[in-house]
C-alpha cells in the first residue's frame, strides 16, 4: 500500500473531479460478483432514476438531515443494509494498492437525448437511448442515468471535492455499474451548460424538461487512473457488492455553473462509511 499522493490542484475545503463507477461485473482479481434480483432494481429504480412527484410535492422516507437523516436510513422499510452492511459507499480514499486489472472504457456516444427530473434528493439525468456504456472485462454496461452529489461524496485525504456526479449502469442480467465524476471549479463545461440551462427549465416549472443532442462523451474525459473497490449504493436500499470504479480525472465546470447545482442542492452526500478490511485498487493500465 502506499498513501494517496495529492498530485492536483486542491483547495482547503474541497478537491477535483473524480470519476466513479459501479459494477457488479468487476475484475477478475475480485472475487464478489453481484446480480441484482428484480425486487433490488426495483428498489434501486425508485432510488436512483425518477419519481413521479414533483420535487414541490415529493415527501421523501429519506433525507439528509433530521429524523429521517443518513444515520436513520435503516430504518426505512426495505433499506436494513443502510445500517447493517460492511462494505457501505462512500469512503475516504487515502491507501491504494497497484493492480494489473484492466480498467472501465468509457463508450458515450455524441449525440443523446436527455430527460431531467428532479427526484426530491437530487436532479435525474436519464438518456432516451441505449447507446451509451461502459465496457467491464468486455461486457457492456448500458448507461441508466446520472445524478449529483454536493458536495462529492468520496473523499480523497480526508476532503471533498465540490460535487460528485454518478453515472449508473447495468448489463443485461442486471449487475450494476455505476461511474461518478468530482466536479472541479475552473473552465466551462459546454454540454453542463446545456443539462443546466435544461435543470433551471426543469425546476422553475416543477416539470421534467428533455435536453436534446448532448455529447455525453464530452463528460466522460480520458481517465487514465481509477480507484477501485467493492461497495454499496450510497442511498437506501444501500444494496452491497456494487463496485466502485473512481476516475482521477476531474470534470472542470465554472462557480456559476456549479452555483445553479448546489442552490438546488446542497448536502445530499452521504457520510464517509468504514473500509474496514477492503482494498482500494489502482487501475492505470
Amino acid at each position: 500500500h502506499y498513501n494517496f499522493i495529492k498530485d492536483y490542484n486542491m483547495n482547503p475545503h474541497y478537491l477535483a473531479v473524480a470519476t466513479i463507477a459501479v459494477s457488479t461485473l468487476g475484475f477478475s482479481a475480485c472475487t464478489s460478483h453481484h446480480q441484482a434480483s428484480e425486487e433490488q432494481l426495483t428498489d434501486t429504480n425508485a432510488t436512483v432514476v425518477a419519481s413521479q412527484d414533483s420535487h414541490s410535492a415529493h415527501h421523501p422516507k429519506w433525507s439528509y438531515e433530521g429524523s429521517t437523516g443518513a444515520e436513520y436510513w435503516g430504518d426505512v422499510e426495505g433499506a436494513r443494509t443502510c445500517k447493517t452492511g460492511k462494505q457501505q459507499s462512500p469512503i475516504n480514499i487515502t491507501k491504494v494498492t497497484a493492480s494489473s486489472a484492466a480498467k472501465p472504457v468509457m463508450d458515450y456516444a455524441k449525440s443523446t437525448d436527455i430527460q431531467i427530473h428532479d427526484n426530491g434528493h437530487t436532479v435525474v439525468y436519464t438518456p432516451t437511448t441505449k447507446n451509451n456504456a461502459i465496457i467491464l472485462d468486455n461486457e457492456r454496461y448500458v448507461l441508466k442515468q446520472f445524478h449529483y452529489h454536493t458536495p462529492s461524496e468520496h473523499q480523497f485525504g480526508s476532503q471533498n471535492y465540490p460535487g460528485e456526479v454518478h453515472f449508473v449502469h447495468a448489463n443485461s442480467e442486471g449487475n450494476l455499474a455505476v461511474v461518478g465524476v468530482m466536479l472541479k471549479i475552473g473552465e466551462a463545461n459546454d454540454m453542463l451548460r446545456v443539462l443546466l440551462n435544461g435543470t433551471e427549465i426543469t425546476t422553475q416549472n416543477d416539470n421534467d424538461y428533455t435536453a436534446s443532442n448532448i455529447d455525453l462523451s464530452s463528460l466522460a474525459p480520458v481517465m487514465s487512473t481509477f480507484y477501485h473497490y467493492s461497495g454499496s449504493l450510497t442511498t437506501p436500499p444501500c444494496s452491497e457488492r456494487v463496485q466502485w470504479y473512481v476516475s482521477k480525472q476531474p470534470l472542470t465546470l465554472t462557480s456559476d455553473q456549479f452555483k445553479i447545482m448546489s442552490d438546488l442542492y446542497e448536502g445530499n452526500n452521504r457520510p464517509i462509511q468504514p473500509q474496514g478490511s477492503r482494498k482500494v485498487e489502482q487501475l492505470s493500465n
